[in-house]
């Protein structure tokens, strides 16, 4: 234990000053140690009276010349002497000691002394009960506790204390010593923890230990054996137990118990791998070792070994053995011939189908095994072998992947076409270390593109030939390919294909034409529909010609569009004829509407001709009866009965002739609106672009099936459609809008047209009113009666931005 002094020290002029004498142990101590301090000019005391403690403090004074601290106290408990190393050491004084603390009674009765507070608290009951016993039965104390020094720690000592008596045998005081015994509880405490931790050690090492006495008896097993096989140590120890050997698979036990027996009888090392018993029953491989421990003399006194679970590692390697056979084989089987070089080029590896194409010999010493260049020479086409020994010295020298192309000479004599590769497999440092080379036969590939380089030609001689404008295009609508009629057609010399999307779209589509084609080829690039679209193209000269193009995608076996093609065919001329067919219909559909107009109008006239003629005669009648003298009432009342029934037969008429234009409800069915609207636009679509209109149609989603006359509805929107592109014709950019709202009870329609509005929105319903030069007035009023009788209304009105709106409703379907 350290010592800690603090004295006076004389000095070379004679005075005196405080230093620190200190003594350490000569050797390192493995343990954490309080060293003990005195401090001699402490206060320390000595009691007023000693009473009948002489002898004990007697006592404690020769102690205290053997071993240092001592003290005396008397029969209750009262210290009447400490020496002063003690009291120093401890901070207290012989009054500290005695200082009653709870109400004054004596020690020996219970009380409690100063000496308290210097005893650790979770020690102190103990203490004090075992001495109380002591003074009262005068019986020997040995006890240890723990001791609260000036320095503020707690220090574990042993108090031996001893009674001292009168002659006539009655205890006189109390003479005792307090050895420090720190450092003993610290290196007994620091053991146990070694020792656990090397406890722990072994039984949590990956790994079983054993010993064995020199004779071979079984002395130790750690925790792991004893889990791992099921057989504990005592198991083994006990008469009749199981031994070592009872681990050991029966098949290797014989071998195992030989070793052993050598190993004891020569003390050479022990090591054996055989199946060990596990607690499942299974055996799994293990590897086992032993080494002796022998004395100054060289007996053995003791076997230790380990032994490991090589099981895995067992499997491990007789999986991989047999990895290595499948490969082996694998390699010799693929399909491809699979050659190794060394470093410096030379063949060193031949798997079998290449040994058998090329016809070697792979048991003997042929240069043409093992030497590169007899190799080339023998099985290299003469035209190649230059070319593939400079690209083979370009990858050998700069460590390159070596990749070529040649002709190898077949063991037939044949030569074909190969496509061989290899890789340089690096060492850590980086220096190649082998070659590894894969060659495969591609005569028949090589072959096959000749025939498709022929096939393509043939295909693109096709393509540039025929009467007719093909492109190709990436999926995003980019151009790819053009044949020479359209490169011709656009101005694009050579084969440049430089000219984008953009380009074609704003620079070559007539200016009238270019929203609609834009806006559908983007629609289909996004949905992936069939493109197909009339509109005027611009010739290199730059005159405008009618073109009708057509696309489709090309798409992989995911779904995935991988190519646009497409073709332009020039219908200029068939265009014009049908603008001029189309003009000479309308023209002949005038006449046609003026003639049955004609008709109509006669028939109604023939029909209500003669009832209205009679009601005439008899108003005249009924006139005359009544103007006579007396008027003859009963001739008036009888002519006017005539006069109600010509009237009669006049309605009656009428209503036959409205018949004509009834709908009838026989064939309506659940239709979808918006469908129809788009069936509408396509039989509008070309006179759209004759007029350089566009329709555009916006429908909200999720609108609901109605129960209509497909061929009456549609019947009114072509004829309001038509009516709107008449009449945006005047604008700028004619535009026709058709929208399509979900309203309660009904679906209601808006044909929407930028032209000059409605002048008399409540007039162009009427029979006959028209605003067109050659109009007969009767369109709206039909589409309106058609609407009416679906249940529906019709009204027009001008828009606040410009252009006139034709809407109508259709009700929903009652369920």
């Amino acid at each position: 234990m350290p010592q800690i002094i603090y004295c006076r020290q004389l000095q070379p002029d004679g005075s005196y000053a405080m230093s620190e004498f200190r003594a350490e142990p000569g050797y390192a101590v493995s343990v954490p140690v309080t060293p003990m301090i005195q401090t001699p000019d402490q206060p320390w005391t000595v009691a007023d009276d000693i009473g009948e403690t002489a002898e004990a403090v007697a006592a404690a004074r020769v102690i205290e010349q053997l071993y240092g601290a001592a003290f005396a106290f008397d029969a209750k408990g009262n210290f009447t002497y400490a020496t002063p190393v003690a009291q120093t050491s401890i901070a207290m004084t012989i009054e500290d000691l005695n200082r009653p603390l709870n109400g004054g009674a004596a020690f020996i009765d219970g009380g409690d002394l100063g000496w308290k507070l210097g005893v650790h608290p979770e020690d102190y009951e103990a203490a004090a009960a075992s001495l109380r016993e002591c003074m009262r039965t005068g019986a020997h104390f040995n006890h240890e506790y723990r001791v609260l020094r000036a320095t503020g720690e707690y220090v574990w000592h042993r108090f031996s204390i001893r009674p001292t008596r009168a002659p006539d045998g009655r205890i006189t005081g109390w003479f005792g010593i307090g050895h420090d015994v720190d450092v003993e509880k610290r290196a007994e405490a620091a053991l146990r923890a070694n020792e656990q931790r090397l406890q722990q050690i072994i039984d949590t090492v990956p790994a079983m230990l054993w010993c064995l006495s020199p004779d071979g008896t079984v002395s130790y097993v750690n925790r792991r054996l004893a889990e791992t096989t099921g057989v504990t140590l005592d198991a083994m120890v006990a008469p009749g137990g199981p031994r070592m050997l009872a681990v050991v698979h029966p098949d290797q036990r014989l071998a195992v118990a030989q070793a052993l027996a050598r190993s004891a009888e020569t003390g050479a090392p022990y090591a054996m791998t055989y199946r060990q018993l596990r607690v499942d029953g299974s055996y799994r491989w293990t590897e086992s070792r032993g080494e002796a421990l022998r004395d100054e003399l060289g007996n053995v006194v003791q076997w230790y070994g380990v032994a490991v679970d090589i099981h895995d590692m067992v499997t491990a390697q007789e999986s991989l053995r047999e990895r290595e056979r499948e490969l082996v084989h694998l390699v010799d089987m693929l399909p491809s011939y699979i050659w190794r070089l060394s470093p410096d080029g030379e063949p060193n590896f031949y798997n079998k189908r290449l040994i058998d194409y090329l016809g070697l010999d792979a048991t003997s010493d042929d240069p043409a095994f093992t030497q590169l260049a007899a190799m080339m020479a023998t099985a290299v086409h003469p035209d190649d072998a230059d070319a593939l020994s400079e690209a083979l010295t370009h990858s050998l020298v700069t460590g390159e992947t070596f990749s070529a192309r040649c002709r190898l000479r077949r063991a037939d004599g044949v030569y074909r076409w190969t496509d061989g590769r290899a890789e340089p497999l690096r060492d850590p440092t980086g220096r190649i270390v082998q070659w590894y080379g894969l060659s495969n036969d591609i005569e028949d590939q090589m072959n096959s593109e000749a025939a498709l380089r022929q096939s393509e030609q043939q295909f693109r001689q096709l393509v540039e030939t025929m009467p007719a404008m093909v492109y190709c295009a990436t999926p995003d609508g980019e151009p790819m390919y053009r044949s020479r009629q359209l490169r011709d057609f656009l101005g694009i010399t050579g084969k440049d294909n430089t000219v984008q999307l953009p380009h074609i779209l704003g620079g070559a589509i007539h200016p009238d034409d270019q929203p609609a084609v834009e806006e559908k080829y983007y629609r289909c690039l996004a949905t992936g529909e069939f493109y197909q679209m009339k509109h005027r193209l611009r010739r290199y000269d730059g005159q405008y010609r009618w073109m009708e193009t057509r696309a489709a995608p090309m798409r992989n076996a995911a779904g995935d569009i991988v190519q646009w093609n497409g073709v332009c065919l020039d219908i200029d001329a068939e265009v014009r004829a049908q603008e001029e067919l189309r003009s000479s219909q309308d023209r002949l559909a005038r006449a046609g509407q003026a003639a049955s107009l004609a008709e109509l109008s006669a028939s109604i006239a023939h029909e209500v001709n003669q009832p209205l003629a009679a009601i005439v005669a008899n108003s005249h009648a009924l006139q005359r009866w009544l103007a006579a003298e007396p008027p003859n009432l009963d001739r008036a009342a009888a002519t006017g009965n005539r006069i109600v029934r010509d009237a009669n037969t006049a309605a009656q008429v009428l209503s036959r002739i409205r018949a004509l234009f009834k709908q009838s409800n026989d064939s309506r069915t659940a239709v979808d609106i918006v469908e129809v609207v788009f069936e509408a636009k396509e039989l509008l679509a070309n006179e759209a672009l004759r007029r350089g209109a566009i329709i555009k149609v916006d429908a909200e989603p999720g609108l609901p099936l109605l129960q209509l006359d497909r061929v009456q509805i549609q019947q009114v929107l072509v004829n309001l459609m038509r009516n709107g592109l008449e009449a945006a014709v005047t604008s700028a950019r004619p535009v026709v809008e058709v929208a399509l709202l979900d309203t309660p009870g009904a679906v209601q329609i808006d044909v929407n047209d930028n032209g000059p509005g409605v002048v008399s929105p409540d007039r162009v319903f009427d029979p006959f009113f028209t605003t067109k030069p050659n109009g007969m007035g009767m369109g709206l009023p039909i589409c309106r009666s058609i609407v009416e009788a679906h249940g529906g209304r019709l009204w027009a009105e001008t828009n606040q931005e410009g252009g006139a709106r034709f809407s109508f409703t259709l009700p929903r379907n009652e369920t």
